[in-house]
């Protein structure tokens, strides 16, 4: 069972979900998978189904969602409503995958994606503890977290937020997404060309006729 927290949210819908849809239309899904979205928005009976179909219509690689493949996923996707914050809500969330382990035989097994702004970590991290939702690593059910975005917002935030990761799960159990790690890159361009020797001689505007830096999305950089 793979769980996204910020399931109503820009990722889910414009990269998560669609790549899940993607993945089924080529077959690559296990029967035993099943989707369980979490948020704080209130989704009125098919609402999450259909606004995940509005996001893979508009972004998943395969033409959708229509077919089977539309069918299999929609119907092994279910809803959470919660709160970040609230021990309820995850017992809540506990109390859901046990029934998606029954009826989509999903063995236990639990991905857990953390699709959400970078100040709900720690509390998403020590709920999903106390909540008893992360199986140890003697545990033949397997627990997994993906942590995507800023993994803090300097040194000290980073390791701090890493001292909570390591209370909370053992490192094979996690997993860390930064897609601003480029931005450091693009930032330390003059540094790489003055700072290295074999560079340096020949990055000027004798030998480089422009430098392009792409960035490759429709929404704007400042969000």
């Amino acid at each position: 069972a793979m769980v996204i927290f910020g399931a109503s949210g820009d990722l889910a819908h414009r990269k998560l979900i669609p790549a899940l849809y993607d993945l089924q239309a080529d077959g690559l899904l296990p029967s035993s998978f099943a989707l369980c979205g979490f948020a704080r928005r209130e989704y009125g009976g098919d609402g999450f189904a259909a606004s995940a179909a509005e996001g893979i219509g508009r972004n998943a690689r395969h033409r959708g969602p229509e077919g089977t493949a539309w069918e299999n996923l929609r119907r092994r996707t279910r809803y959470v409503v919660g709160h970040y914050e609230d021990i309820e809500s995850f017992k809540k969330l506990g109390a859901e995958l046990e029934s998606v382990d029954a009826e989509f035989g999903t063995g236990g097994n639990r991905v857990f994606y953390l699709a959400i702004p970078p100040s709900m970590f720690p509390p998403v991290l020590r709920n999903l503890r106390e909540a008893g939702l992360i199986r140890s690593m003697g545990d033949p059910r397997w627990s997994r977290v993906v942590i995507e975005k800023p993994f803090g917002r300097d040194l000290a935030s980073a390791v701090k937020l890493n001292q909570l990761v390591r209370d909370v799960l053992d490192e094979r159990q996690v997993y860390r997404i930064d897609h601003y790690l480029g931005k450091e890159t693009v930032r330390n361009i003059l540094v790489f060309r003055f700072a290295n020797a074999i560079f340096e001689p020949v990055w000027n505007r004798n030998h480089v006729d422009h430098v392009q830096v792409t960035f490759a999305e429709s929404i704007r950089s400042e969000e």
